[in-house]
């Protein structure tokens, strides 16, 4: 059986490795967020085990306990890159705040004559990093699972669930490390046994060559993403461009009507949006579009896209929504409107809708045409109103 000395040895090795490999494979080519934080990560990582193995040393005092706050900090660069594939900020004033407190705890307890100086907290730090982690992981899986192209990413998908495993059992044996610790202390057979320096030194490095090529992976995926949204999205709107949203329309119909559920597809026209640009400059009206744009993405649920078709034109593609829901729903985006041209001192504006359900052997372009003659009726109607078509020719007056 391997000593703990020589198991954290390799420890080291290994995550020097797969540091080196990540940076030059991955970051250096991506300069993805996720890639950042998980090189961040894999420096801590490499550095900890490399303090502890001063540990029988007159440096113990010293080195023990800031091999602890390196272990914090690894733990936590972990977390903010799973935070980063949700689109999520991260604050490293509190990585430096837990990394500082637990390694000020483990001075204050004994680091020249006690190895597990202040690992009580230390345990608990690392399993709720992972265990938040885990959670940004899983989060980002099932999300992944209900996007209309989720085809196109079968490998993120194998690599997000891959990922949430390794964190979410990481979390779990850092919680038993923990418990066993505080009840039974570092020096019981039973904590030795279950979660002693050995037997944590093979479970992290089982858990970091399993999961190298999964962060790869995601490393790639994330700026992969990033270029298909600069390519799919229009540039003043930041909803879909005609053609991506179309695509994802396609895939949305031909995955609901599967399952069962309604879709409903709306075609969307500014109301005088000419005499806006004439009237207030295109620069204000410019305005106005990136407001309806931004209204349209803050209203939608998931699995649902909006795009803009061209000029004032936009789609959306709404779930499980019935006549009277796809009004309701056309309501809450103009109220969403109406306070986002209120709040940048912008026109009022109204819109006009036409709503058309997927029927069975429709086509996206059958659907959005039946939606786009119930708009243009709805402008006929005098404007400001929504029209579902096939359901009640007299149109709705939208709030």
């Amino acid at each position: 059986m391997l000593d703990v000395m020589t198991l954290r040895i390799t420890l080291g090795i290994v995550s020097f490795v797969v540091l080196a490999l990540f940076w030059a494979g991955v970051y250096r080519p991506t300069r993805s967020a996720f890639a950042g934080w998980w090189t961040v990560s894999l420096l801590w990582s490499t550095a900890s085990p490399v303090l502890f193995l001063l540990d029988g040393t007159r440096w113990q005092a010293i080195a023990n306990p800031l091999a602890s706050g390196m272990a914090v900090c690894a733990a936590f660069s972990m977390w903010f890159a799973t935070r980063s594939l949700r689109g999520r900020s991260s604050s490293i004033r509190v990585m430096a705040l837990a990394a500082v407190v637990v390694t000020a705890l483990a001075f204050l307890d004994s680091p020249a004559t006690n190895t597990w100086a202040g690992n009580g907290l230390l345990f608990a730090v690392m399993s709720t990093c992972f265990g938040l982690g885990a959670w940004d992981m899983w989060v980002v899986w099932r999300d992944r699972r209900f996007r209309p192209d989720r085809r196109n990413d079968q490998e993120a998908l194998v690599a997000s669930f891959v990922s949430g495993v390794a964190a979410s059992l990481l979390s779990a044996f850092y919680a038993v490390r923990a418990v066993l610790f505080v009840a039974w202390g570092p020096e019981s057979p039973l904590f030795n046994a279950v979660a002693g320096s050995g037997t944590t030194t093979i479970v992290l490095q089982v858990c970091l060559v399993a999961v190298t090529f999964t962060v790869s992976a995601l490393g790639y995926d994330q700026r992969t993403q990033e270029l298909r949204r600069q390519v799919a999205h229009d540039d003043l709107t930041h909803v879909l461009g005609r053609s991506a949203w179309m695509d994802g329309a396609r895939a949305l119909v031909d995955n609901r009507v599967r399952s069962g559920d309604s879709v409903a597809i709306v075609v969307a026209d500014i109301d005088h949006f000419k005499a806006i640009n004439d009237s207030r400059g295109h620069a204000v009206g410019d305005a106005v579009l990136l407001a309806f744009g931004t209204a349209m993405a803050d209203v939608l649920r998931r699995g649902e896209i909006a795009g803009r078709l061209g000029g004032e034109e936009f789609a959306l593609a709404l779930i499980g929504v019935d006549a009277e829901g796809a009004r309701r729903r056309m309501d809450e985006l103009n109220d969403r409107l109406t306070w986002l041209l209120r709040t940048d001192r912008l026109p009022a504006t109204t819109v006009s809708y036409g709503v058309s359900h997927v029927r069975e052997r429709d086509t996206v372009e059958s659907v959005v045409e039946r939606a786009d003659a119930a708009m243009y009726r709805a402008k006929q109607a005098g404007r400001d109103t929504v029209v579902v078509d096939g359901a009640d020719e007299r149109p709705s007056a939208s709030a």
